[in-house]
C-alpha cells in the first residue's frame, strides 16, 4: 500500500508559514531555514508523525517554485509517495498512459525513485520511492 512520505508547499513568506506549521500546529523543525540555490528558494524542513513537510519560499521567479507561485499562488508544489515496489508503479502508470521520468537505479536495474511531471499528475510534481525504512523487494 502506498503512503504519503512528504509534502512540499510553496509559500510567499517562510517565517509566516513556520509560525503556522511549526509553532501553531506542532511540526518539528529538522532543517533550515536555509537557501536552496538549485531551486532558487529558501526552505525549512519539518516533521510530523507520518511525513515530512518542506516549506519553500521562492527567491527566483524563473525557477520552478517561483514559476509555480506566480502562476498558481501558494499551495502544494510536490508530494512524495512511498510504495513497496516503485518498479511495479512504472508498469501500472504506463498502462494508464502516464510517463514516468528520471529515477535512480537500485540493484538489478530496478528503479528506486521515479518522478511524475505535474502535467501528468494533476498539477503536482510526484516523487515515488521505496519506503526509507525498508529496501525495495524484487
Amino acid at each position: 500500500m502506498a503512503r504519503l512520505a512528504s509534502l512540499v508547499l510553496v509559500v510567499r513568506n517562510l517565517e509566516r508559514a513556520l509560525a503556522v506549521y511549526e509553532h501553531g500546529l506542532g511540526f518539528e523543525r529538522i532543517e533550515g531555514p536555509s537557501d536552496v540555490p538549485s531551486l532558487g528558494a529558501r526552505h525549512a524542513l519539518l516533521r510530523a508523525d507520518n511525513c515530512t513537510l518542506e516549506v519553500l519560499e521562492p527567491r527566483d521567479d524563473t525557477m520552478p517554485p517561483g514559476i509555480f507561485l506566480k502562476a498558481r499562488g501558494e499551495g502544494v508544489f510536490a508530494l512524495g509517495v512511498a510504495v513497496p515496489k516503485p518498479g511495479d508503479v512504472t508498469e501500472r502508470l504506463k498502462q494508464a498512459f502516464v510517463r514516468v521520468r528520471g529515477g535512480s537505479e537500485e540493484s538489478a536495474g530496478r528503479p528506486r525513485r521515479l518522478f511524475l511531471a505535474p502535467t501528468d499528475a494533476n498539477g503536482v510534481l510526484v516523487e515515488v520511492s521505496a519506503p526509507s525504512d525498508e529496501p525495495e523487494t524484487p
